[in-house]
Order: C-alpha cells, then sequence, then structure tokens
C-alpha cells in the first residue's frame, strides 16, 4: 500500500513539472507574440506616414530647385557698358516682362513697359525717343531665318534708299553664356542709329530694335541689358 502511494505521488509530481513547463513555454510563447507585434508595429508605415514623408520630400526639392534659380538669376547683377568711349559699371534689377515669357536686368533710369502684343519697349527715362524694343519668341512656334530675315527688311526699310550695314564687330553683338546665332544690322543717320539684333538664347529667339541718338548714345547700356534677357 505504501508503494502504491508512492507510486502516485510520483506521478503528481511529474504531472506538476509538466504543467508548470508548459504554462511557462505558454508564457514565453505569448511573450515572444507580443515583442513581435510590437516591433511590426513600430517599423511598419501606414499610408498616412508614407504621404507625409513624400510631402516632406517634395518641399525640399522645390526649395533646392528655388535656391539653384535665384543664385542663377539673382535681383541684383551689375552691368559694365560704355558711353562715348568711357566705361561705366552700375547695378541692374532683375525685372520680368508683363507681356511676355522673359525677365531681364535693367538698370536704374529705364522702363520697361508692354507696348503692344508679344512686344515691349525698354525706355530711357530723360529721353523717350531713346528706348529699346524687345521681341521674345519660342524656337517651338517660329522659325529663327525668318525672324532674322524679317529683322534686316525692317531696318532696311528705314534707311531711306540705304543698305543697311551688317554689324561685324563682335563687342556690338550679344555675348554670354547661352546666347548663339547673333546677327545684327544698323542704319546711321544725321541724328541717331537705328539698330537691330536677333540672336537665340535657350529656348527663346529675341529679337532687338535699339532706336538711339548721338546725343544720347545709349546702344551699348542697351546692348548689355539685351544679353540678360532669359526665359521665366
Amino acid at each position: 500500500m505504501k508503494k502504491t502511494w508512492q507510486l502516485f505521488g510520483t506521478i503528481l509530481l511529474a504531472i506538476s513539472l509538466l504543467a508548470a513547463c508548459n504554462t511557462k513555454d505558454e508564457s514565453n510563447g505569448a511573450e515572444s507574440e507580443t515583442n513581435t507585434n510590437i516591433k511590426t508595429d513600430e517599423t511598419t508605415d501606414t499610408p498616412e506616414t508614407e504621404e507625409a514623408q513624400e510631402e516632406v520630400a517634395e518641399e525640399v526639392e522645390d526649395e533646392t530647385e528655388e535656391q539653384a534659380v535665384s543664385s542663377e538669376r539673382g535681383p541684383q547683377k551689375t552691368l559694365n557698358y560704355s558711353v562715348n568711349d568711357e566705361t561705366k559699371e552700375e547695378s541692374s534689377t532683375l525685372i520680368n516682362s508683363d507681356e511676355q515669357n522673359y525677365s531681364i536686368y535693367k538698370l536704374d533710369g529705364y522702363s520697361l513697359t508692354g507696348e503692344e502684343p508679344n512686344k515691349d519697349a525698354l525706355t530711357y527715362d530723360e529721353n523717350s525717343a531713346v528706348f529699346m524694343r524687345v521681341e521674345t519668341i519660342s524656337k517651338d512656334d517660329a522659325d529663327y531665318e525668318i525672324i532674322a530675315n524679317n529683322m534686316i527688311e525692317s531696318i532696311a526699310a528705314v534707311t531711306i534708299g540705304q543698305e543697311p550695314v551688317k554689324i561685324v564687330n563682335k563687342e556690338q553683338l550679344p555675348q554670354g553664356e547661352g546666347i548663339s546665332k547673333q546677327i545684327g544690322y544698323e542704319a546711321k543717320f544725321e541724328l541717331g542709329t537705328v539698330s537691330g539684333i536677333v540672336f537665340e538664347q535657350g529656348n527663346l529667339i529675341v529679337r532687338l530694335t535699339i532706336f538711339d541718338q548721338n546725343s544720347v548714345n545709349l546702344t551699348d547700356a542697351f546692348l548689355k541689358m539685351g544679353e540678360t534677357i532669359g526665359a521665366k
């Protein structure tokens, strides 16, 4: 009988130990599963989080692009030009055309106004008869050769029987980064000069017509401002 009770006690002890082990394993498993779920919740991005991250990335990219543009076309630029063989250095301000898709650095003492559709007038404030007509056309909408030939014909029309003179001095034509295919003609009169210039700048075809007087002589100043024309 005593042996029977001992055997029964041994069986109960074994069952208790097994139950304790199972309980511990279940507890560890539940804890492990909880930790896994917590880690998963911490590392998984929700659609809202991904959208917010994309918005931040876009804002950073936009700011970077704006900084790059502003560094290339800052609000001020120093221009050097000559008047009666005297070199001048003055600060100019970047302004946008209200009528056309371009901006230009303008010296103090000049005003840019819309003259007619697709034409602006950059006028010398002290003498409105001295000005530069500015026309810009997208290369997708016009042909360079047609614009250049039209400029030559327009200059010829005001020479009163004289042939317009081609400008061969490169210093009298626009220079600078992005400028190409410069061509110019001029007609001289007793009181002044009319100059016609065509060039390409990026995707723009630019046509300038400068009306100057000998007593003022600001053709080079207009030319230096015209060189700064660029698409908005």
